[in-house]
């Protein structure tokens, strides 16, 4: 590894990018994000936009093809397939991710791009700013920081540091050296196992905080919970195919049942007390987001077999 690592010159602006888009669904936002990508400060004979169409059955494809970019369609669900049929069929040497809710700065490639110049990045990730907030919902995750590129590196003995697909660029060598993304996570947790693969073959994961892309998060409190039990069921495959290399065998993690039932107990004082309609629903989103978390986590545990709870 080391060896082959010392023969890769580094990665100039003379190189291009590849950006990949995967999107369900999206006919409501997926111009919003091609465009952000069409206005990006970069040569455009250096960049390609792969929208993959992840076999949507509304008026997605018609609005990917309105535009100047690759469509490809990927008839298997899922968020990995379909970021794996578009990196494969990458053009250039680094591969951007980004989502279809999601809106780039103009510098965001730039600011990206020059991490690679050192041989020993493998990957790097920039920060997600959110969209203006209209429901209470997206208030509540812009406040507790639930998408954020920041928390996600942060070092945690269950959870290495790792990057968000929202806002991040591999390089293509590494995608092809780890095999992707692995498509056993169909539900959440895929970003964080490609980087902790990529660390564990020593390649370098890095933050840029002047990457910014905008992300639209959850407005309803439907799509919200849906999201958080993603979020715990993908944290139970995480544990099921690393658990040896994190080393444990069974694992209860407190802090959930913790905050469930301390935003239990504050219910009723903030019903009764707060001045503002967002805190006084604030335990009560606490309470639902926990118990959510707690519900994907335990049910995925129970059908891996494994003791995490």
């Amino acid at each position: 590894m080391a060896r082959s690592r010392a023969r890769e010159r580094p990665f100039g602006m003379e190189e291009g990018v590849s950006i990949v888009v995967p999107v369900y669904q999206g006919e409501r936002c997926i111009l919003e994000c091609i465009d952000s990508l069409l206005r990006l400060d970069y040569p455009v004979s250096r960049m390609e936009i792969i929208v993959v169409d992840n076999n949507s059955t509304d008026r997605t494809a018609e609005r990917i093809r309105s535009r100047p970019v690759r469509y490809v369609l990927e008839a298997k669900q899922g968020a990995c397939r379909a970021r794996n049929a578009g990196w494969r069929r990458a053009a250039f040497g680094l591969v951007a991710f980004t989502d279809a809710d999601c809106v780039a700065d103009p510098q965001w490639l730039r600011e990206l791009v020059k991490h690679f110049d050192d041989p020993r990045v493998g990957g790097c990730g920039g920060r997600l700013a959110p969209m203006p907030p209209t429901t209470i919902v997206e208030q509540y995750v812009i406040y507790k920081d639930i998408l954020s590129q920041e928390r996600a590196l942060r070092p945690n003995p269950l959870s290495p540091p790792f990057l968000i697909t929202a806002n991040v660029m591999y390089r293509k060598s590494v995608l092809e050296q780890l095999g992707g993304f692995d498509e056993v996570f169909t539900v959440n947790g895929e970003d964080a196992d490609l980087a902790w693969r990529a660390q564990w073959q020593d390649w370098r994961i890095v933050f840029e905080p002047a990457a910014v892309v905008h992300h639209k998060h959850r407005s309803t409190l439907n799509g919200f919970l849906r999201q958080v039990r993603s979020y715990g069921a993908g944290t139970s495959y995480l544990f099921w195919k690393h658990r040896r290399r994190l080393g444990f065998r069974t694992r209860i993690v407190l802090q959930p049942y913790q905050e469930l039932l301390s935003s239990l107990f504050c219910i009723p004082f903030r019903l009764i007390f707060s001045r503002d309609t967002f805190h006084r629903f604030l335990s009560v989103l606490d309470f639902l987001g926990a118990l959510n978390f707690l519900i994907g986590k335990i049910s995925a545990s129970r059908r891996l077999g494994i003791r995490f709870y």
